[in-house]
């Protein structure tokens, strides 16, 4: 169960640490003093996406803290997260920048993980509850969470989405005959163009470095000229034959000793160097061939792979990528009808199978329907609604073609009511008033309960347009359903307020010329008070304290009844 709630600058709720009990607990107080706020907390610390703007006028972040605790009885879908104690730690900051930090146990989580764990732990019932209600699309998952139909709708869903894709896949290789043939040629054509130039990665590159070679012909082979005659001589001699003078006459001193040795080695190593950069450059000389055919070659060869790089990729390799595609692409259109054919099979066996589960979700909803008509109706006659009528309408459907399946199978169902004895059945969307609508939620949860194991359930003013007797039945489904599980509920009805076993109340108060909101348990004195403050309001006497005072007494016997009755 929730035991502890620590809210910090949520609206107005500046500071508010709040420990629940076991049971039915109830949250009062005027109104504006910031009930909505405490449920709005709860949606915050159970991972709902949450504006900036509920972070309190001038602070900089706003954190909730809820504490749950299980002890030995720890529920299976939480068990994995509690510690060795059976405690559950939730945290949660907003901060004015919108980042969000999460904690579960102290370890650091995200807002979908949270959320995750939260809607395993507490359920809120509140206006999109009844907003569901009246929406016929919604009402079937009110069926088939009767029924436990989740496991199989999930292996349904996955042979329709199955059934899908192939559906699409077909439809996409329904060409007509004249566009394949198009197709056919235009892709032909490609790949023999492609094919035909031969190109290879690398060749443009290549090529351009042979045309600038040879487009520079003369210029290089006059410099290679120039180069060759420094070396090898000219009028004036050249390079090679003035180290051969250099090492003869350092050649001819060796006789007066041996210190111009290392000299000579050196020239002569020289005139080594020079004789090979010689006979490369002459190599160069001899094998440069200008060829003006050659040139108009290579303009022809790179002219045509600038051609194709237009069409078909921006380097050698896009082009030969595009032509693998194209190869592909015709190989597919030409095996179309074959591949058609295979999955047509395929979709009419898979259609089978869907149809086949479709038709078994459609009767375990309508076996479900029944018997939840029966109890929606006896928890209604519970509630004062003696007369009502509840059934589930289900709506024929196609059986030709494959629109006939949807996500959740065959079935289209509404609810329908009838309130009043000789009314006809219509449409609950156009019938219930808003407090018959509390009313039939409340019934729908009660037959639910046993379907979940959520623990705590909170009902954000579930006693919207009821009054008087049908208060009291409200009370007392609330106070049974807490017999099983945390229930917290924000009331403005006596009746609800002297049922529970606790009552908390929330109250506005000024500090520091500001308004704030704080939440505290009452003592049995104070839920007197505040029971005759529901009935009167501000004006409290002392009768209304003894009425009050006489509300709490009967609840306190009527609970000794209800639990009699119950075993």
């Amino acid at each position: 169960m929730l035991t502890r709630l620590s809210i910090r600058n949520i609206a107005v709720v500046e500071e508010a640490d709040i420990s629940f009990g076991r049971g039915f607990s109830v949250l009062t107080g005027e109104t504006g003093a910031g009930k909505s706020m405490i449920i709005d907390a709860v949606r915050m610390i159970l991972g709902d996406r949450m504006s900036r703007d509920i972070i309190r006028t001038g602070e900089k972040k706003a954190s909730v803290y809820a504490e749950f605790t299980f002890g030995k009885a720890v529920p299976d879908q939480v068990r994995e997260l509690a510690d060795e104690d059976g405690n559950l730690r939730l945290y949660r900051e907003l901060s004015s920048d919108g980042k969000n930090l999460c904690r579960v146990n102290d370890a650091p989580v995200g807002t979908a993980f949270l959320r995750a764990i939260g809607e395993k732990l507490v359920d809120i019932h509140g206006q999109h509850d009844s907003r569901n209600l009246l929406d016929p699309s919604r009402h079937i998952e009110y069926i088939d969470t009767f029924a436990a139909l989740d496991g199989d709708k999930a292996a349904y869903r996955v042979l329709f989405l199955r059934l899908k894709g192939i559906a699409k896949e077909i439809k996409s290789l329904e060409i007509d005959e004249g566009e394949k043939l198009r197709r056919i040629e235009m892709l032909d054509y490609q790949i023999a163009e492609i094919e035909a130039a031969a190109i290879s990665p690398g060749e443009e590159e290549k090529l351009k470095e042979r045309r600038d070679l040879l487009a520079n012909a003369e210029k290089i082979a006059g410099r290679l000229r120039a180069a060759i005659s420094a070396l090898s001589g000219n009028e004036e001699g050249g390079a090679l034959e003035a180290l051969h003078s250099a090492a003869s006459e350092l050649s001819a001193l060796s006789r007066f000793g041996d210190r111009y040795e290392p000299a000579l080695e050196n020239l002569q190593n020289a005139s080594y160097a020079v004789e090979d950069v010689l006979a490369t450059l002459e190599t160069e000389a001899d094998g440069l061939d200008f060829s003006p055919k050659e040139l108009d070659e290579l303009e022809d060869r790179l002219d045509q792979i600038y051609r194709l790089k237009r069409k078909y990729g921006a380097t050698e390799e896009d082009v030969l990528a595009f032509l693998e595609k194209a190869k592909e692409e015709r190989a597919a259109i030409a095996g179309t009808d074959q591949r058609r054919e295979e999955l047509t099979k395929e979709y009419a066996v898979l259609r089978e199978e869907v149809r086949r589960k479709a038709h078994a979700l459609s009767e375990n909803r309508k076996k479900a329907a029944a018997r939840l008509s029966t109890l929606i109706e006896k928890e209604l006659a519970y509630l004062d609604m003696p007369h009502t009528r509840f059934r589930v309408e289900f709506y024929d459907q196609e059986e030709d073609g494959p629109l006939q399946f949807h996500g959740d199978g065959i079935d289209s169902l509404e609810f329908f009511l009838s309130v009043n004895r000789g009314e006809s059945l219509k449409p609950l969307s156009k019938t219930a008033s808003g407090g018959e609508l509390s009313r039939i939620m409340l019934a729908m949860k009660n037959v639910l309960t046993d379907k979940d194991s959520i623990p705590v359930q909170i009902f954000d003013e579930i006693d919207t347009g009821i009054s008087g007797r049908a208060a009291q039945k409200v009370a007392d489904k609330l106070w049974l359903l807490a017999r099983g599980r945390q229930v917290l509920c924000v009331t403005h009805l006596s009746q609800l307020a002297a049922m529970a076993d606790a009552d908390y109340l929330i109250e506005k108060k000024e500090k520091e010329s500001r308004t704030s909101t704080g939440v505290r348990l009452l003592n049995e004195g104070e839920r007197k008070r505040e029971i005759a403050r529901i009935n009167v309001g501000a004006e409290i006497t002392d009768l209304a304290l003894s009425s009050a005072g006489q509300m709490l007494e009967a609840c306190r016997a009527r609970r000794e009844v209800l639990l009699s009755e119950a075993n």
